[in-house]
């Protein structure tokens, strides 16, 4: 039997409706660094790039940035705004309506000081949506949303050691 390959957290997307502010939210609150300023693919134009080979025949323009925490981290993130069709009204990210449905429900990201982060969260439009809560011996996290809705969760630890900490 060939050996297992080992996988490493690559990126995460997300879907906003404004790709500027969520430029401007996410460089701001979490130090990320824009790797590749937004770009737009339009099917119309040019049906050729690769996102159009797996989005549904009716996803026509789109707009997508690539951010990233920089040595610090070792995943990147992805911000898209699609144009044509856009977000419908009421489907916006909603973590507390939605964690059920199945499928992913947040992204988590390390952080030295969980109320310093989320209270910086807070004073740009996010909202705290949890208590501080202890995760294993010396590591806390605490949920919280971005503008959009969109759950994160601030973690003082890397995933192994708060799994090794209990």
């Amino acid at each position: 039997m060939a050996p297992v390959a080992r996988f490493s957290l690559n990126h995460v997307a997300i879907s906003v409706p404004d790709l500027e502010d969520a430029i401007e939210w996410y460089t701001k609150v979490f130090s990320l660094t824009v790797l590749m300023p937004p770009i737009t693919q339009d099917r119309s134009a040019d049906p050729t790039p690769n996102a159009f080979k797996v989005y549904p025949p009716d996803c026509n323009k789109f707009r997508v940035a690539f951010l990233s925490a920089g040595s610090a981290g070792v995943a990147g993130l992805e911000l898209f705004e699609f144009e044509d069709p856009s977000i419908e009204s009421g489907c916006e990210a909603n973590f507390l309506r939605d964690y059920k449905r199945g499928g992913y429900f947040h992204i988590a990201l390390t952080t030295a000081d969980v109320n310093a982060t989320a209270e910086k969260v807070e004073q740009n439009g996010g909202k705290r949506i949890g208590p501080n809560m202890p995760l294993s011996l010396n590591h806390v996290a605490c949920y919280v949303e971005d503008k959009w809705g969109n759950a994160i969760e601030l973690i003082t630890g890397s995933f192994e050691e708060i799994i090794s900490d209990r």
